[in-house]
C-alpha cells in the first residue's frame, strides 16, 4: 500500500503523536474486512466461514505491511498513521465483482507521515519508508514458502510485487527513486520465489 507525506501545516491529520488514534484503528479494521471479503470472493457466498480464514491471513499480511511503513517513518522521526481510501476499497471491490474474484486489486490506502516542524523527507528517508512494508511480505513470502501454508505464502507474495510496481503512488516508486538496485533485488526475490511456489 502507498506511503505518502503531508506536512502538519498541509494536513492536520492526527491532532497529537499518539501511536494509534482511534480513526486509524477505524480505518485498518475497515480496510481489513474489506480485503478479506476481496480475496475470499466468490467463495464465501459457498463457504461463509472463508472470511475468517482471510480476516487472519490477509490481516496478519495487510496489518504486518502497514505498520512496518508506519513504525520505519516513527524511527526516522515522523509522526506517522494510516489512512483509508474510500475509492481505492470500492475500485478494488468492484475489480472483484466484474473479474469474479480472478482480479485482485488491492490499494485501500496509506501510511500518511509526517513531521511536526516544516520539514521534507530526503529520498533515503522516502525510499526506506516505503520499502518497509514489501519487505515485511517478502519475509513472510519466504518464510511460508517452505510450509504447509503456501496460501500466506502466496497473499504476500502478490502484496509485495503489487506494492512495488514502480509507478503512481505505490511503494516501487519510492524504492525505485532511491535504489533501483535494492528494487530489482526485491523483485527478483519474489519471482524466484513464484517460480518455486507454483513449480517446486
Amino acid at each position: 500500500m502507498p506511503i505518502q507525506f503531508a506536512t502538519l501545516v498541509g494536513e492536520r491529520m492526527f491532532k497529537k503523536p499518539s501511536i494509534f488514534t482511534a480513526s486509524e484503528v477505524r480505518d485498518i479494521i475497515i480496510s481489513l474486512i474489506a480485503l478479506a471479503f476481496i480475496f475470499s470472493y466468490p467463495e464465501i457466498f459457498s463457504d461463509p466461514y472463508q472470511i475468517i480464514f482471510y480476516i487472519v491471513v490477509v490481516g496478519l499480511a495487510f496489518i504486518g505491511h502497514e505498520l512496518s511503513h508506519k513504525f520505519a517513518a516513527i524511527k526516522l522521526g515522523y509522526y506517522a498513521g494510516y489512512k483509508m481510501w474510500v475509492e481505492g476499497l470500492v475500485l478494488a471491490l468492484l475489480f472483484a465483482i466484474l473479474t469474479n474474484g480472478n482480479i485482485v486489486f488491492a490499494a485501500p490506502g496509506a501510511v500518511i507521515f509526517y513531521h511536526s516542524i516544516f520539514k521534507y523527507p530526503k529520498r533515503k528517508e522516502i525510499g526506506l519508508i516505503g520499502l518497509a512494508g514489501p519487505l515485511f511480505n517478502i519475509a513472510l513470502f519466504s518464510i511460508f514458502l517452505f510450509t504447509p501454508f503456501k496460501s500466506i505464502a502466496f497473499i504476500n507474495g502478490w502484496l509485495a510485487l503489487f506494492n512495488l510496481i514502480p509507478f503512481g503512488p505505490l511503494d516501487g516508486n519510492k524504492v525505485i527513486r532511491w535504489s533501483w538496485k535494492i528494487w530489482l533485488i526485491c523483485i527478483i526475490l519474489i519471482v524466484v520465489g513464484f517460480f518455486y511456489l507454483f513449480l517446486g
